[in-house]
């Protein structure tokens, strides 16, 4: 066969020019008609071995093969081709024999050209058929191919409420277990398989269809041969009708009980994540990329108080105060830009309440990568805001208290200690953290605390305790402390660890060794006066001598100078006032005029100013002034004796030298820039010996001395930031020199 529908004949016959004109004549009455002669039939056979031929004209009576022959070889061969005897002897018996060996046509010759047009009408008609044969065979293979292909079954059945099969493709043993001949031969019938509580509901959603005129689509349960439950998914439509209404339907069934488990699985899923989602108690969010909201949770309606429908109609943004949009909108292109994005906004309720909440939105991508939306979660931080708040105000308390606030772990580790553990212990707070306590603290001190936290867990009466202790600084010193200790609070009750404030206790140690020192004066110092108060009254009692008075009163005042010292180290110590530049000999002469100096002579030396307290410095000036006059010897200096004093003159008849004391200052004009200052006389001295022992509270060689004038004037010294030192005067006697302290105070 040609293109575009020619038709390619071979013409078969022993005479050529007849064959050649037989050919022109087809060619001209029918011009999609292509001829190829051949002389013989076996010329012939070679033709259609070599080409594609679509009908086969031959004569009968041909030497070698007749047309008979010829015939049932082409049948033996080419079963379908069609083959048109044309011959010019024909009789009825060969006619007979041609259509019982397969002919297509039989045509006799006739004289005229007429006869070509007739034949070129019958092979037309004999190749058409075949062709639309062919077609048909060809379609239907297909449709053989595709039905034995599908995954499932092809039906067509009766519109009766047990459908019964009148065709079934093979698919059904697959599906159902049972083969096609007992379905169509109504050994089983469909209805028979449908599970009972789907079979009325099923013939009423199928008539429904059916009576509109369209087709339909259901889905139900069967019961396989073997007993087990399959879903199928139907769909089909009426085929021929009758006055009765659908009488025949076709369609397809197949099984979908993977898919509907799929579906089911898919639906416990969504059912799962909806309560999941409606159990968490913070707000959950889904926002398309246009900016609506696709999904929230339960939490959501009730945290902003609009209802489901109108949380529906929003926007996102509408949950916003104006004010922040703008950062909102930043957040959300953050999101989109890099999956993720966190920030903290006040989330608007319907009454107009803004509530702070942290978000945390994440970029929902489809399959193909293409952007969803943003789903994320909303979490209420105010209750966390007050804690950061309060927190800080905590953090700022304990950083304002100023002594060293600390917390371990169970196992005496550093978690936190604030910065005032570093003008203490010269450690930074950084290198602390992560250290054993027993850095700053002796083995001595850390027993005594282990047995401490031993006490605070085993007693629940006892819930803070104190323990001194030295803290052990970088450099190796030695600071008293007092470390205030309290157990760590737990949920479940177990031991985390302690905390604790650490207070410098150096000034109340150094006024209790102060206050120890006053007992001691007091019980020993004073006992004495008092005993000679006792017995010169006594004696004056019992003799009447009333000159033991005189000595009781002497040993009363000696009494009452020392309260007064007392009082001056117990009330003022290492302390002063405000400090101003005060002038050396001015104050020196104010002191000088304030004590009972006999004929004592002061001598001002050169003069300067230093900065200091003015009281307190007259007071350092009058105590040593009382000093050198108590003290000082106004016998002949070749000659000294201890019993001497320039208030009580020499005891001994020998000629008495006047006492004289100066002050004056050492290479310069002031303290700021110069050495120091002095003051000295020209007494007995101080043996060099006794020079570190003159500044002791209670230290004295006179039998009425109270002890404490020096320590006062030592007192003084250091409250100014002052060194003071005891030495010889040129002339032999005291001297004190004042410089300031190696500290630079």
């Amino acid at each position: 066969m040609g293109n575009d529908g020619d038709i390619s004949v071979l013409h078969v016959d022993d005479d050529p020019e007849f064959a050649a004109v037989a050919a022109m004549h087809l060619q001209r009455v029918a011009d999609d008609i292509e001829v190829v002669t051949a002389s013989s039939a076996s010329e012939g056979l070679d033709v259609l071995g070599s080409e594609p031929v679509d009908c086969v004209v031959s004569d009968h009576d041909m030497p070698g093969m007749d047309g008979l022959d010829f015939l049932k070889a082409v049948r033996s061969a080419y079963p379908d081709l069609p083959f048109v005897l044309f011959t010019g002897k024909g009789n009825e018996e060969i006619a007979s024999d041609a259509i019982s060996a397969g002919v297509t046509e039989y045509l006799q010759k006739d004289v005229g050209t007429e006869q070509y047009a007739v034949l070129a009408n019958r092979i037309d008609r004999a190749v058409s058929e075949n062709r639309a044969k062919s077609a048909l065979e060809e379609s239907e293979r297909q449709l053989a191919t595709l039905i034995s292909n599908l995954p499932g079954l092809v039906y067509r059945c009766r519109n009766e409420p047990e459908w019964p099969m009148e065709f079934v493709s093979e698919g059904a043993e697959a599906l159902v277990g049972y083969d096609s001949e007992a379905l169509e031969s109504g050994e089983v019938t469909w209805s028979s398989l449908i599970v009972p509580g789907d079979r009325d509901d099923l013939w009423e959603r199928v008539q429904t269809c059916l009576s509109a005129g369209e087709p339909f689509e259901v889905t139900y349960a069967v019961e396989t041969r073997d007993g087990e439950r399959r879903w199928m998914w139907e769909r089909g439509r009426a085929v021929e009708s009758g006055e009765d209404g659908v009488e025949l339907i076709e369609g397809f069934i197949t099984d979908i009980t993977a898919r509907r488990e799929r579906e089911r699985e898919l639906e416990r899923e969504r059912e799962f994540t909806e309560n999941l989602v409606d159990a968490i108690d913070d707000v959950f969010y889904l926002v398309g990329l246009d900016g609506g909201l696709l999904r929230w949770n339960d939490t959501a309606t009730e945290v902003t108080g609009y209802s489901d429908e109108e949380l529906s109609s929003m926007t996102a943004l509408e949950l916003f105060p104006a004010s922040v949009r703008d950062r909102v909108v930043e957040a959300t292109g953050r999101t989109i830009e890099t999956g993720y994005a966190t920030f903290e906004a006040p989330l608007l309720t319907s009454g107009g309440d803004e509530i702070r909440h942290e978000f945390r939105g994440t970029l929902i991508e489809d399959a193909e990568g293409n952007d969803l939306g943003i789903a994320g979660i909303a979490r209420d931080v105010t209750e966390r805001k007050a804690r950061e708040r309060e927190l800080e105000r905590y953090q700022t308390i304990v950083e304002a208290v100023g002594d060293p606030v600390y917390t371990l772990d169970d196992d005496g580790v550093f978690t936190y200690v604030n910065e005032a553990f570093e003008p203490m212990t010269g450690y930074a707070s950084t290198e602390l953290v992560g250290e054993h306590i027993g850095t700053i603290m002796t083995d001595e001190d850390l027993d005594r605390g282990d047995e401490l936290v031993r006490l605070l867990v085993t007693d629940p009466d006892v819930e803070t305790t104190t323990l001194e202790m030295d803290v052990v600084t970088r450099d190796g010193e030695h600071v008293p402390t007092e470390n205030n200790m309290a157990i760590l609070p737990s949920p479940d009750g177990e031991f985390t660890g302690t905390a604790g404030v650490v207070r410098d206790i150096t000034d109340r140690k150094e006024r209790e060794h102060r206050l120890s020192e006053f007992a001691s004066v007091v019980s020993h110092d004073l006992r004495n006066p008092l005993n000679v108060v006792q017995g010169r009254l006594s004696l004056a009692e019992e003799t009447g001598d009333v000159s033991h008075l005189g000595d009781a009163a002497a040993a009363a005042e000696r009494m009452e100078r020392l309260i007064e010292d007392l009082l001056t180290l117990a009330r003022q110590g290492e302390s002063v006032g405000e400090t101003v530049e005060v002038a050396l000999s001015d104050t020196a002469e104010r002191a000088w005029a304030g004590v009972d100096t006999g004929e004592a002579a002061l001598s001002l030396g050169s003069d300067g100013a230093v900065e200091a307290d003015p009281a307190r410095l007259r007071e350092l000036f009058e105590n040593l002034f009382r000093n050198s006059v108590e003290h000082g010897s106004t016998s002949d200096r070749n000659s000294p004796r201890s019993d001497d004093s320039v208030e009580h003159g020499p005891s001994d008849g020998d000629r008495a030298t006047p006492l004289t004391v100066t002050v004056g200052v050492i290479d310069g004009d002031d303290l700021d820039g110069a050495n120091g200052f002095y003051v000295e006389d020209d007494g007995v001295g101080i043996p060099p010996g006794e020079r570190s022992s003159v500044f002791e509270r209670g230290y004295t060689t006179s039998n009425g001395g109270t002890g404490f004038g020096l320590a006062i004037v030592e007192d003084i010294a250091d409250a100014h930031g002052w060194s003071v030192s005891a030495a010889e005067s040129d002339a032999g006697g005291a001297r004190f020199e004042f410089t300031r302290s190696r500290d630079g105070r």
